[in-house]
């Protein structure tokens, strides 16, 4: 990468890391606001699904419009539209009000495909899993800061978080506007006539990107495999909490704490050992290695009714999420023609979403019928499916020969004319 590339890519990771850790200012207190207006546990997690059914919307049709327009623009509308999601959130004045807040907050939270294919745009094949990994490294940063400064402010105001959330969006914006680089120029005019009729359906946005992918057998396997992974990931996430409760007796506190740990392994994972596992092993090899080492943490998860043994099988699965999370980005950025990298990282984000939807129903269904730690034994066969699913699949995936000299809004104009 040449200087102008890597200042592009210092800029969309602070970026991103302002946009999560603004996000997560309002994790420690979303249950009990929620609380404030009547919610019981059902509709707290109605909270969560809401905002990931939004994602699952929305995260294709932002790529696909990041792809025609530019990244720039969709990444500032979308930080004003979560900035007015966390405006709506501190104002509820009821549950439905608080709901649709959350959905709202979905729609402006799914700029992430965006986010990638802006990656793409500036990093070289081989610095593609480098990129990757500093975005993921930015997020789970950004999920270590946010919620440790949300729970303290939260002690003297409960809607203070809100906003302030909605500041740092509304300063993220600016900053984005005056500093990051266009480095896509949009295609609108180029885009056929059945996409154009199909943007215009909204919704169709997503089934357009759908059609794009068929058309590539290995493109389809990855968002499986990223669909199946996520629901086994955000099982864990759900179920977590009870199974210290049941276990260890433990809190909010205490829970905050672990969650803090393996934010910290993800970043140092996605902040810098992925790019030098990558050199050695090559973004596939990173990407299996991943996978069994989550789906080992997850099934002895289930057996660690010790805090020593409990610690060491949460770093073996954040250790696989931190290498999982940007090889996939990775090997989707270089199995995608470069035209519709936005969109077709927006459909697997939005899969993702997906998978926020279904892997707390699924692990909450499991752990109510069956015992404490039978969601994490699931979690962990489904990974061990997701690895097989992927094996036959890697062989053909290439990493593009000829480097992207993409960086700046004129690398963009000479790279799209």
């Amino acid at each position: 990468m040449n200087k102008q590339q890597r200042t592009a890519l210092l800029l969309m990771t602070l970026t991103v890391l302002i946009d999560i850790a603004g996000f997560g200012l309002v994790i420690p207190l979303l249950p009990f606001w929620a609380e404030h207006f009547g919610a019981d546990a059902f509709t707290i997690g109605m909270l969560t699904s809401l905002y990931a059914l939004a994602q699952f919307l929305f995260t294709p049709i932002l790529g696909s419009l990041s792809d025609r327009y530019g990244r720039k623009p969709v990444i500032i509308i979308s930080l004003i539209i979560e900035a007015l999601s966390f405006v709506f959130t501190a104002l509820a004045g009821s549950l439905p009000m608080l709901l649709l807040a959350r959905f709202i907050g979905g729609l402006g939270a799914s700029n992430i495909g965006s986010a990638q294919a802006f990656v793409a745009d500036v990093t070289p094949p081989e610095k593609r899993a480098q990129g990757m990994g500093m975005i993921g490294a930015a997020i789970g940063l950004g999920f270590v800061i946010g919620p440790a400064f949300g729970g303290a402010l939260a002690t003297s105001n409960q809607a203070l978080p809100f906003w302030i959330a909605a500041t740092v969006a509304v300063i993220n914006a600016l900053l984005v506007l005056a500093f990051l680089p266009e480095t896509h120029k949009g295609s609108a005019r180029e885009t056929k006539p059945q996409n154009t009729r199909s943007f215009r359906r909204g919704v169709g946005v997503l089934f357009s990107g759908w059609r794009t992918a068929t058309h590539y057998p290995a493109i389809l396997t990855l968002i499986l495999v990223n669909l199946i992974y996520t629901i086994a990931f955000t099982g864990m996430e759900n179920i977590f909490p009870l199974f210290t409760q049941h276990y260890f007796m433990w809190g909010a506190t205490q829970n905050a704490y672990v969650f803090t740990y393996i934010g910290i392994i993800v970043v140092i994972m996605q902040g810098g050992l992925v790019n030098r596992l990558v050199k050695r092993w090559q973004e596939r090899g990173v990407l299996l290695s991943g996978l069994v080492l989550m789906a080992v943490g997850l099934i002895s998860l289930a057996f660690s009714t010790q805090l020593s043994w409990l610690l060491i099988t949460l770093g073996l699965l954040s250790i696989g999420d931190g290498a999982v999370s940007p090889t996939i980005s990775t090997l989707l950025s270089f199995a995608s023609p470069g035209e519709s990298q936005g969109e077709l990282l927006g459909l697997s984000q939005g899969f993702a979403g997906l998978a926020r939807i279904i892997g707390p129903l699924i692990a909450g269904g499991i752990y109510k019928i069956s015992s404490t730690g039978m969601p994490f034994i699931v979690g962990g066969i489904l990974v061990v499916l997701a690895a097989l699913i992927a094996v036959p699949m890697l062989s053909r995936v290439q990493k593009p020969i000829q480097p992207v000299e993409v960086g700046v809004p004129e690398s963009a104009s000479s790279a799209h004319d």
